[in-house]
């Protein structure tokens, strides 16, 4: 090992800035793949109601919609993965994919801090302290 295996990375403020439209796109793109997800989820969990008997042919149309749709759920979370993968690439945090925060390691006053991001935001104004979390959070 190499002595850095673990540590996470440290951003300045500008740093932190220069990677918000980024980080807002892929957090978009994760916020659509989770609700997309959520409700294929919510489609797979409906009852299971009897129809009449399918037409010769279609004897197996449920189960082949069950597996489109589960097939449909292991691609979004394929893609969820990536933006997971793709955040923690850059060196930022994803706190909370519903409300869109993102936090980026920052130090302030001679203190490990987070600065804090929510979606919609154009630029980070906020930080915590590293165990206060979103409830913590004060204006830069």
């Amino acid at each position: 090992m190499d002595g850095t295996a673990g540590r996470r990375r440290v951003f300045s403020l500008p740093e932190a800035n220069a990677l918000v439209p980024r980080v807002g796109r892929v957090m978009a793109r994760l916020q659509r793949t989770a609700v997309q997800l959520a409700d294929i989820q919510r489609r797979l969990q409906l009852p299971v109601v009897a129809a009449e008997p399918a037409a010769p042919g279609e004897e197996n149309v449920l189960g082949k919609r069950l597996f489109r749709l589960m097939d449909d759920a292991d691609h979004l979370i394929e893609v969820i993965q990536s933006a997971v993968d793709e955040l923690e690439s850059l060196g930022c945090e994803l706190k909370d994919v519903q409300r869109g925060l993102v936090d980026f390691r920052s130090i302030r006053d001679g203190e490990e801090v987070y600065l804090c991001w929510k979606q919609g935001e154009d630029r980070i104004t906020h930080w915590h302290s590293l165990d206060s979390g979103f409830a913590g959070r004060q204006p830069l």
